[in-house]
């Protein structure tokens, strides 16, 4: 069963306050999430309602982290940063973004668990003058990087120095990246994110000798050290992990990595330049391989989304009509139609990170399951945020379930504070599941759809669109 991020996640949600010359002056706080108080122990109603510059000045010890954002906050624009909150004794990753509608969101991801395994371990050996054989140091707990097994970084470095010999040449460095790492801990829990990284290790301990240094450096990055290994070799290992990440995914989550290597064949070269070397082809594929590998399993998590649930290509199709019939009836511009066929195809993507037996669930959900169920436009803004440069509609597809009353999920927004696209988009979602067979319910026809509609205007849905839906529908209707 997938886990959803870490329970100290939270967000915070503050609207602009406009002066009556039309110029910013300060934010005030108008809706956190449930777990806030959890996370921070700090009760919400003590800081809901109150201005960003008051919550500054009365938690001086910064508890959430909140000084940096209030000293440098630019109305408009988006950020990201990371920040160990000592009073939590937490890392974040802070996600922060302000918009046209005045509002600044905060996303706070509990990183902790990442930043800790990046850290060497701090029970590292100490050398007192006792004497080790080189099996017994590999072996040794403070050379071995505890979530894998693979050597550490301390003990990667003291191999680069020992085994840069003339009696080693050809010696061949592969680093090699995790694709996509970021995406999986924020989608579906550092969990997951861990057992990628453990996948990884154990289809790299395959492919290499036992006289191979084999070690996580980093996060998600890997460093392999191959003495009298040629270059030719070393590629052919490289091809040889990529074809058994293809065969061996980790349940839904396809596993690439990007890799760059080089060769000392000579003792004249600096074997440092060859690292650097090998480091900057990686980065070089990266920047194509990494981008391909994340479309790659958002596509992948679409299709078993479509095998798990009733999300089926007929439904996104159904959605982009009815969608495209309402804009063209609008006027919508043509990005505008973009953002609604992207949505159409991906708005409920973040129900991979809901279990099956609840997705497929005939009778009606207990609020435990309703509860996540809800969080799966939280999962879709984390899945398509991390390929925005492809797909960026991260912020629509987060706030896909509001409503013009403002009682929708996440709650953040309400009435023309919703964008156009999501409001007209709320209203065909809505009628299609209606007018479909579902597993928790049988269709209804037309009418009492639109009727249903009807009665919702002004309370789930924008008063002006669902009158145009209606009038719409009814006239296809009869043309039919």
């Amino acid at each position: 069963m997938m886990e959803y991020p870490s329970k100290y996640d939270f967000f915070l949600s503050f609207k602009a306050l406009i002066n009556d010359d039309g110029h910013f002056v300060d934010y005030i706080l108008v809706s956190l999430s449930d777990n806030f108080q959890n996370a921070t122990n700090i009760k919400a109603e003590r800081i809901l309602g109150r201005k960003i510059s008051e919550i500054v000045l009365e938690y001086e010890n910064d508890v959430f982290g909140i000084k940096d954002i209030y000293y440098n906050m630019i109305p408009k624009t988006r950020r990201k940063f990371e920040k160990h909150i000592y009073e939590l004794d937490r890392w974040y990753s802070i996600n922060i973004f302000s918009d046209d509608r005045d509002y600044l969101i905060l996303f706070y991801n509990d990183i902790s668990r990442i930043k800790k395994s990046k850290e060497s371990s701090a029970d590292h050996i100490r050398n007192r003058g006792e004497i080790y054989d080189l099996e017994e140091k590999r072996e040794y707990f403070g050379y071995k990087d505890k979530l894998t097994g693979l050597y550490n970084r301390d003990f990667f470095d003291e191999e680069l120095s020992r085994l840069d010999s003339f009696r080693q040449l050809p010696i061949s460095v592969i680093i090699g990246d995790l694709n996509g790492l970021k995406l999986i801990n924020d989608a579906f829990g550092h969990d997951m994110g861990d057992k990628a990284l453990k996948r990884v290790a154990e289809i790299m301990k395959r492919a290499f000798r036992k006289e191979d240094i084999v070690s996580r450096v980093g996060g998600d990055e890997f460093v392999v050290l191959l003495p009298k290994t040629t270059e030719k070799t070393a590629l052919s290992i490289v091809n040889r992990i990529k074809e058994d990440c293809i065969a061996n995914p980790l349940d839904f989550i396809k596993i690439s990595i990007s890799f760059g290597a080089a060769t000392k064949k000579n003792g004249e070269e600096d074997i440092f330049e060859i690292y650097r070397k090998a480091e900057d082809r990686m980065y070089f594929n990266k920047l194509t391989e990494s981008k391909e590998a994340k479309l790659s399993m958002i596509k992948y998590l679409k299709d078993r989304l479509e095998e798990i649930s009733f999300e089926t290509k007929a439904h996104y199709e159904r959605l982009k009509g009815l969608c495209l019939m309402l804009a063209d009836k609008l006027g919508l511009s043509d990005i505008e139609k973009e953002e609604l066929k992207l949505l159409c195809e991906f708005h409920d993507i973040g129900k991979i990170g809901i279990p099956s037996q609840i997705l497929q669930k005939k009778g009606a959900l207990n609020s435990d399951e309703w509860e996540r169920v809800r969080r799966h436009s939280e999962i879709g803004y984390h899945i398509i945020g991390a390929s925005r440069e492809t797909l960026a509609i991260d912020e629509l597809i987060l706030i896909h379930h509001e409503r013009w009353d403002g009682k929708g999920y996440p709650g953040l927004l309400k009435q023309d504070e919703i964008p156009h696209t999501v409001r007209i988009f709320a209203i065909a979602d809505s009628y299609d599941a209606m007018v479909n067979d579902r597993p928790y319910k049988s269709a209804i026809n037309n009418a009492e759809a639109l009727r249903e509609i009807e009665s919702k205007a002004g309370t789930q849905f924008d008063p002006y669109l669902a009158k145009i839906f209606v009038q719409m529908m009814r006239r296809e209707e009869v043309a039919i």
